[in-house]
């Protein structure tokens, strides 16, 4: 008899059970790990609670409900630390150069600082960098990350998602904002030099 295959855990996930609906579809945007303001408060607020249980600072009549509402919290707690995947090895590896490449790929998208002090961002371009499929990404991670790629491309607010869900797993930059270049484009350094360059017949795209 031919020996049992073992289970292939390979595959990198960042939304866990309590992150799906009833059918088993991502319902929420980031995964619940990511939020970890939020967990912080839930701890809180569950540890409270256990507090005045434990000091009996609780009506007799509440407490059979708390003590419920403490276990129930306590279990939605352990789901949503037990939803953040324990990246190592080649998994590691490879989230940390998509996550690289997307940085790099991002940052080089946005405009900079300079030109959009000097007034040279034009809406309609960001609004089709953000929403049109220009990002080239690992179709496996980002679906990981609850994206769905065109031919292997995703838009630039689906790129920014991704960045962020590796960052955090990783424990590196989730900041889209610091990516952003300080100085301009060679002619867009300043709005009298696109000028000049324009006047002159120059290629400012």
């Amino acid at each position: 008899m031919p020996a049992k295959t073992k289970k292939d855990d390979s595959k990198i996930s960042f939304f866990g059970e309590i992150d799906l609906n009833d059918q088993g579809k991502i319902k929420s945007d980031m995964p619940a790990w990511y939020l970890e303001r939020q967990i912080d408060e839930m701890e809180e607020g569950v540890s409270r609670k256990e507090r005045m249980l434990k000091m009996g600072t609780v009506d007799p009549e509440v407490a059979p409900r708390m003590r419920e509402e403490v276990k129930a919290e306590r279990k939605k707690l352990e789901m949503i630390k037990g939803g953040r995947p324990n990246l190592t090895g080649t998994r590691k590896d490879t989230c940390f150069k998509v996550w690289e490449n997307l940085g790099r790929q991002i940052g080089d998208s946005m405009p900079t600082r300079k030109q959009a002090k000097d007034g040279l961002v034009n809406p309609y371009d960001e609004m089709k960098r953000l929403k049109n499929k220009h990002i080239t990404v690992n179709p496996e991670i980002a679906a990981a990350c609850g994206v769905t790629p065109h031919q292997g491309k995703i838009t630039g607010d689906e790129a920014n998602k991704c960045y962020q869900i590796l960052g955090k797993a990783l424990g590196e930059n989730t900041s889209v904002e610091a990516l952003r270049k300080d100085g301009g484009h060679p002619a867009h350094e300043s709005i009298h030099e696109l000028t000049k360059l324009i006047l002159e017949g120059r290629d400012v795209k």
